[in-house]
């Protein structure tokens, strides 16, 4: 039998009925925000995202880094990670540097069938492996955790992959050049308010 190449810290148990996401599909702009708020939620992730390295600026078509929004260095960043978890009622944000997350998807309860009760996420966090000629290797990070995070904000937004769950939470859903699942966040609805106003500092 294969080994499973799983973190075991990284697992979800509860007793909860599991759903099927994909009748639960929509929009932003269909998930009971007003107007305002929509072009709001729109502005922020899709045009003004913090995904941007930091030692960019924000002149590549509105974009903007952490550091533009007054986010800089280590202690800044844990603070941040923190808020932005606590707003979403969620212990940790599961990084998986790795070419899929299918089998930690799993493990989560984030397959196609979940429990949409417990807020949790799993994100694919870009890295690049360098070769060496003595055979070592070394993963490279590619962007920070935080980066990593709006990333996969801002093109499930793009691309509409939101899903709206009867009892308010929703799923935010990235996918890969090849379609394969590169995050999944199920969190409550007022996130997408909630952690633009930290990201912002009001």
């Amino acid at each position: 039998m294969a080994k499973k190449h799983v973190n075991e810290n990284y697992t979800h148990v509860c007793d909860s009925n599991t759903e099927s996401i994909i009748v639960n599909a929509t929009p932003v702009s269909k998930m009971g925000f007003t107007s305002d708020e929509v072009i709001e939620i729109v502005e922020f992730f899709l045009f003004n995202a913090p995904v941007l390295k930091s030692d960019k600026t924000k002149d590549i078509f509105g974009l903007c880094s952490l550091k533009d929004y007054g986010w800089t260095g280590t202690a800044a960043m844990s603070r941040l990670e923190g808020q932005l978890l606590k707003a979403a009622n969620m212990g940790i944000f599961c990084f998986i540097k790795s070419d899929t997350i299918d089998e930690t998807l799993a493990s989560m309860g984030l397959g196609e069938k979940m429990c949409i009760e417990h807020p949790r996420a799993v994100l694919k966090q870009n890295v690049k492996v360098a070769l060496f000629e003595d055979g070592s290797t070394e993963v490279r990070q590619q962007e920070t955790r935080m980066e990593c995070l709006f990333r996969h904000m801002r093109n499930s937004i793009a691309h509409n992959h939101t899903y709206l769950f009867d009892n308010g939470n929703i799923m935010i859903e990235d996918r890969d050049d090849n379609g394969r699942v590169s995050a999944r966040i199920l969190a409550p609805k007022s996130i997408l308010l909630e952690w633009m106003k930290i990201v912002k500092g009001k």
